[in-house]
């Protein structure tokens, strides 16, 4: 976040998709510097995820303290875990390895995003992002590679394309790549946007 310029003050929520280190390690230095600044953060994740665990094995149960951990139990139909007013954040059961959550977050002004995690193509996650702005969906391999794909809990290009047709969001942008060279279909209903790091997504402009 430093790097990219973005203040670590301006983060107080963490949505965790699931408990694999990749997507859960970096908790540990957020609540070191939160614990620092004499502030709490939320957390809201899957009801496996152990946090008090991972930071006895890192030497910081200190720091446990500066987390404020909202456990969600794994559910295959969109439920409400978050009402903020100006944004809504609803959760649904992935389709991965170990339990996993896509998050969708509502906006006030009628735009959402939708947030896959790591998972297989699944109905729960073309349910959540129905007629969604943007959905970031993972795609780990490409058109070909769906049975090694799926071992491993992932979705490939092609499959990750169709759910976002089948959603009829209007953007999708893909991520989570394990090939170097990702092959992604002709796109006729959906649009594509690609990430760019240290670039955030201005959803005014997604229309």
């Amino acid at each position: 976040l430093r790097i990219c310029g973005f203040n670590i003050n301006d983060v107080d929520l963490i949505l965790i998709t699931h408990r694999h280190g990749d997507h859960l390690m970096g908790l540990s230095t957020l609540a070191l510097y939160v614990k620092s600044m004499g502030r709490v953060l939320r957390v809201y994740g899957p009801s496996d995820v152990d946090i008090p665990k991972l930071f006895d094995a890192l030497g910081i149960p200190q720091y446990l303290s500066a987390i404020d951990f909202h456990p969600i139990e794994p559910s295959n139909e969109p439920q409400l875990v978050i009402d903020q007013g100006s944004y809504k954040v609803y959760a649904v059961s992935a389709d991965h390895t170990v339990p996993a959550l896509a998050y969708r977050i509502d906006g006030a002004d009628g735009t959402c995003v939708t947030y896959s995690g790591d998972t297989r193509p699944t109905n729960n996650i073309i349910n959540l992002a129905r007629n969604c702005t943007l959905l970031i969906h993972e795609t780990s391999g490409n058109p070909g590679t769906e049975e090694q794909s799926h071992v491993h809990g992932h979705s490939t290009t092609n499959e990750t394309v169709q759910i976002a047709k089948e959603a009829g969001v209007k953007f999708l942008m893909p991520i989570h790549y394990y090939v170097e060279s990702p092959i992604i279909p002709c796109l006729q209903d959906v649009r594509l946007v690609l990430p760019i790091p240290c670039t955030p997504i201005d959803l005014s402009k997604l229309r």
